[in-house]
């Protein structure tokens, strides 16, 4: 058994991303290189290992460094809930300048801390101002879909 979970995400964006934010997206996308200066998500504290485990700082306390890394980059065949997994960012002229973005990604719970934190940001850009269903998130071995993502008050929401 595995924890795994079929995460679809398809959102409008507005037309104010700066050009640093849609290179930060285009990353998290798998569709871009890291940018230098991260402004989406800046901060990836992860434990550093060694050979012995965690290692430790002249304090004694475990050593922690930022270790980013793009959180929705997945592409090729989906591990565990089939299809593939991908990401698409396309530039929107008309009828509203701005951007979609589409993501079907295979999840481990660990994972969802950071993508909840890019979804906290993508919803304060998303071009809808009133509750709108953006996406779902389905456990491998359920048939039917687990929860369902709402646009709802400026947040991305679970529902279910």
């Amino acid at each position: 058994m595995a924890d795994a979970y079929e995460f679809l995400l398809t959102l409008d964006l507005r037309d104010d991303l700066s050009e640093d934010e849609v290179a930060e997206l285009r990353w998290h996308l798998g569709l871009g290189p890291q940018p230098e200066q991260l402004c989406i998500i800046t901060e990836f504290p992860e434990v550093v290992l060694d050979d012995a485990g965690p290692a430790l700082d002249d304090k004694g306390e475990f050593k922690v460094e930022n270790a980013p890394y793009p959180v929705l980059a997945q592409q090729g065949p989906a591990w565990k809930i089939g299809g593939a997994a991908l990401s698409g960012l396309a530039r929107r002229e008309d009828p509203h300048p701005g951007w979609a973005l589409t993501t079907r990604q295979s999840l481990h719970p660990d994972d969802f801390y950071y993508v909840d934190r890019l979804l906290g940001w993508l919803a304060t850009h998303a071009a809808y101002d009133y509750a709108h269903y953006v996406g779902f998130e389905r456990f491998y071995e359920d048939a039917g879909i687990t929860k369902v993502l709402m646009i709802k008050d400026g947040e991305i929401v679970r529902e279910g």
